[in-house]
């Protein structure tokens, strides 16, 4: 056996296992022999680690392994980020036989995130060399503050893309679109592979997209476009889509004047015209009660539209007669806050969910509308003004333990600021429906108000066998109080659209 300091211990060998006590002297030569001896064992070790680098199962990893472990390391929220600390960047930085994988492997250099820079130049040799990595794969990228730097038309964000407008397939576009005008003009022969494109322009909703540049909506005409997505000043009725192939809308236009904008009966004309939706989100800014609805009778089948979100003033009981929405599965309605979106625990993949802002709603209309979806399983009502709303209370809730309106429903969640809903009613309903032939699995309440009966006591045998019940209480606010709570300085607001 390997001995670090065979002939020294020999010298202590009888001592050892003893109570023997070293005098001075021998205590000052064990330690100097120790140091020698530690400096010894690391190099020792450091060699070890070594060879055991050598051994590593990494190293014999074939190269189709390592490339699906680097896309599994790719994010899948956003865009790619240039950022040294994250794949793909990241993956170049390990090892030589790692950099020529990921180098060498153009998926994993088909999206990125483009951030703001100033000047912009200090980006474009990454850019680059990154969509030189791409080779001639579709590239999804998102850009961030495209403003013209001075005078000089090199220094716009996007003309670090003009050499590969070609292998454009998912653009989006946040900031000023006036810097935009040589893309927006292009058509089919520039940007063969564009199947979807997002222009957002909220910081700056006075400026009329297309008007002053009619040639700025060609980018609108390209054939090949299934998804639009545009936060920008215009008449979204009067865009020259090709409305007929689009299976992604997303349609948030500010209006043009305070006498214009998206009504129920626009935005049902623009349903009307797209049979092929899978997901829609409208922005309806003008509320009209539109007489031609109700003597227009014609159904609109969308027969693959997952997802429904509708937002801002609107009024709704006018849509119900008029949509066929067999595979819905998604509905938001109303300004909703998002941490009001986050769904129930588990599975909704094959259920209905529906989170609707109760503001706006009458007792009644809130009815019609839950009536004209029998299949919503999950169930989130939510006032946004909260010292507004009067919904839901009471009388809602004791309709809604009738198994005629939502027989589906096994998941309901409440909030609320009216004291009128009371817990003897939410115990009244949660009784009926455990009794119903599709029982409930989860009732979540929050309520202005201190506790009035233990519910939780009441429904233990329920709870015993799977129903997961939560009541949270708080003294409602003072009227002053309610009015500041419409509104409060965020300073994360917005900063998503710079790191997603």
């Amino acid at each position: 056996m390997f001995e670090l300091f065979p002939d020294s211990v020999s010298l202590f060998a009888d001592k050892l296992g003893t109570n023997y006590v070293p005098s001075d002297e021998e205590m000052a030569y064990l330690r100097d022999l120790l140091v020698g001896s530690s400096e010894q064992l690391a190099k020792i070790q450091a060699q070890i680690d070594e060879m055991e680098a050598l051994i590593s199962p990494m190293r014999h990893i074939p190269d189709d392994v390592l490339r699906a472990i680097f896309f599994a390391c790719l994010p899948t929220a956003h865009n790619a980020l240039i950022d040294i600390a994250e794949a793909p960047l990241l993956l170049g930085r390990i090892c030589r036989r790692w950099r020529a994988v990921s180098y060498s492997t153009p998926m994993l250099w088909t999206s990125i995130h483009i951030p703001p820079s100033d000047p912009i130049g200090v980006l474009k040799p990454v850019v680059e060399q990154w969509l030189e990595h791409g080779a001639l794969c579709p590239l999804t990228v998102s850009l961030v503050d495209f403003t013209l730097l001075g005078s000089d038309p090199e220094l716009c964000a996007i003309s670090l893309l003009r050499n590969v407008f070609h292998r454009l397939q998912h653009l989006s576009l946040f900031g000023d679109p006036r810097p935009l005008l040589p893309l927006l003009r292009l058509g089919p022969e520039s940007l063969p592979m564009l199947k979807s494109i997002d222009i957002d322009n909220s910081i700056n909703k006075r400026y009329p997209f297309g008007i002053e540049h009619p040639e700025a909506l060609n980018l609108l005409k390209i054939p090949s476009l299934t998804g639009i997505s545009l936060q920008v000043m215009a008449d979204p009725v009067s865009l020259p889509l090709n409305w007929s192939q689009l299976t992604h809308l997303d349609l948030r236009c500010f209006p043009l004047s305070r006498d214009s904008g998206l009504d129920g009966a626009g935005a049902l004309e623009l349903l009307r015209r797209c049979p092929n939706l899978v997901r829609c989100r409208l922005g309806l800014y003008r509320d009209l009660h539109d007489a031609s609805l109700a003597s227009n009778t014609s159904l609109i089948t969308l027969p693959h539209l997952h997802t429904l979100i509708l937002i801002g003033a609107f009024h709704l009981p006018q849509w119900i007669p008029h949509l066929v929405v067999p595979r819905l599965r998604c509905l938001q309605i109303g300004n909703l806050k998002h941490e009001d979106l986050e769904w129930f625990g588990g599975s909704v993949l094959h259920c209905m969910t529906a989170a609707i802002d109760t503001t706006p709603f009458t007792e009644s209309s809130l009815l019609d509308l839950l009536q004209a979806f029998p299949q919503i399983s999950h169930l989130r009502l939510l006032p946004q003004r909260l010292h507004r709303a009067v919904l839901p209370n009471d009388a809602l809730l004791l309709h809604l333990s009738s198994y005629d309106v939502c027989p589906s429903l096994t998941h309901l969640f409440i909030k609320t600021d009216c004291a009128s809903l009371s817990d003897a009613t939410a115990l009244a309903f949660i009784r009926a429906r455990m009794a119903s032939p599709t029982p409930l699995q989860l009732f979540e309440a929050k309520v202005p108000r201190p506790m009035e009966i233990d519910v939780k006591a009441a429904l233990e045998p329920f709870i015993s066998a799977g129903l997961e019940v939560s009541f949270t209480y708080s003294p409602p606010l003072p009227s002053a109080q309610q009015h500041d709570k419409e509104w409060h300085f965020d300073a994360r607001v917005g900063i998503d659209r710079f790191t997603a």
